[in-house]
């Protein structure tokens, strides 16, 4: 279940307020201290070591090296492998295959769009405050 808490510093008690000229249930964001990293883990369910390898695929721009991320992040392959993994599996990263000249291959990672990232963080953030208005009517 979705734990807002765990990734938002919230304010509960204040955190709402009513939009004057529509009357809906809005979130008060000055009450939410929220960074880059807290909208990934929340909107796409990322551990803090996906979110690392993520956030190194993104400055990079360019296909790397499982070797490369290992040695930029200073941790152990199996462990960029592990973040690699759920990034591929949660749809954030691509892999591509690079043929060695001497036989053998090695896959390279790539963080995906990073408009069509936001874009998805946005209509998950949407359907989230959907959620927060519905559960406050219904109360």
């Amino acid at each position: 279940m979705f734990d807002a808490q765990m990734f938002f510093k919230i304010n509960w008690s204040n955190a709402f307020i009513k939009n004057k000229y529509t009357g809906e249930l809005m979130v008060d964001m000055s009450c939410i201290d929220l960074s880059v990293e807290d909208l990934l883990r929340c909107s796409f369910g990322l551990s803090r070591l996906e979110v690392t390898v993520f956030m190194k695929l993104l400055k990079n721009k360019k296909y790397v090296s499982v070797s490369h991320l290992s040695a930029t992040l200073g941790r152990e392959r199996s462990v960029v492998q592990r973040g690699l993994a759920g990034l591929m599996k949660k749809g954030l990263a691509q892999r591509d295959q690079s043929n060695k000249d001497r036989g053998g291959y090695e896959f390279l990672y790539k963080a995906k769009n990073k408009d069509a990232i936001k874009s998805s963080i946005v209509e998950k953030s949407r359907g989230f405050c959907k959620i927060v208005q519905k559960t406050a009517d219904d109360w």
